[in-house]
This record gives C-alpha cells, structure tokens and sequence, in this order.
C-alpha cells in the first residue's frame, strides 16, 4: 500500500499527520507500506513502487480537488478517495451550491466574485442585489479545512477581508452566515 501524504497544500501539515496516522494503522494489521510526498518527491515515482492500492492522504488542493485521483487513474491504480469528478465538485464550493440549489437541498444565499471583477465601492452594491445581510461570510470558493474563511459583522470587516483574501485567490464566495454545531461525518465500507 502507498500512503501518498504531504504535498504541498495550505493544510500540508494535517495531511502528514494523517498520513503519519494510516502508515501506522496499515502496519499494525499486516501490510507493507511505502509513502510518497509530492512536495519531496516526483509524482513519477508511483509507477515505480508496484503498489497495489493508494491510499490517499493528500488534503486541500491537488489532494482533494481531482487532480491526483485523476493521475492515479491514469496510472491505473486504485485508490481510497472519491474519484476524479465527485473530487472536483465537492472541492468547489460554487458547483456544490449550483448542484444543492437543483436537487432543492437549502443552501445559504450566496453569490461568487473574480478578483478581477472587483471593487471595493461596489460591494455593497453586490450584497444588496444578492439580498444579503450582516454576518456574511466570505472565503476562496476552492479551499479546504475552513482556510480563509473570515466571519464578517459590517461592511468594513467585509472589504477588508476580501481585499486580503483576493491577494491569494482568484474567486471568492459571499454567503450568508448560518449559526450552529458543524457536525461530520465519516464513512467507511
């Protein structure tokens, strides 16, 4: 089993943890295990491990964005993770909410921004025709793990933190606050 962890995200760190986690887990009941950092080491050298199966530890972009499990399948090995499309939506939180709104599952109301269609005068403008209203929150329409996502009181914390957020992003994605317990949950089998 190749646990393939690191890279070179902006949650690089957890993904060695976890990576770290399931080399140990993986040894403990009886398989070989090698692993593979993108970030130290070439993507070429998967072929070169005769591994039967990936286990993906990658987090955030590159990891969980489509793009590795779009290499593997090239390679054609199999691997843990949702594959190459459902990797590419959930990652994106705009094609999540368009797929959310289609199957009328409630979605907070939103609405998407390019850093080059944005101006800092005008956004007020953008909140009032979306019928948005205090807290809003704003973040990269393509991140993991809540990075970059600023809770926002007033128009002012608003502008500043999208101009922060636009120095690093391309897209960014205004919605309304939803207060509450953020639960997950994992499945396995």
């Amino acid at each position: 089993i190749l646990v393939v962890l690191g890279g070179n995200s902006r949650e690089r760190e957890v993904s060695l943890d976890s990576g770290r986690a399931c080399v140990k887990a993986i040894k403990k009941i009886g398989f070989k295990v090698d692993t593979l950092d993108p970030a130290k080491q070439q993507l070429s050298e998967i072929a070169k491990t005769n591994c039967d199966i990936i286990f993906n530890a990658l987090h955030g972009k590159d990891g969980e964005d489509g793009n590795i499990q779009s290499y593997f399948e090239f390679l054609k090995i199999p691997y843990t993770h949702s594959g190459v499309l459902c990797s590419m939506i959930a990652m994106n939180k705009v094609s999540s909410k368009q797929i959310f709104k289609k199957k009328k599952i409630l979605t907070p109301k939103y609405f998407e921004l390019d850093r080059s269609h944005y101006k800092k005068k005008k956004l007020d403008l953008y909140l009032k025709k979306n019928r948005l209203n205090f807290p809003i929150v704003v973040k990269p329409t393509d991140e993991g793990s809540s990075i970059g996502v600023k809770i926002c009181k007033n128009l002012k914390q608003l502008k500043q933190a999208a101009s922060i957020l636009f120095k690093n992003y391309k897209n960014l994605i205004f919605e309304k606050f939803i207060g509450g317990q953020e639960i997950q949950v994992a499945v396995m089998d």
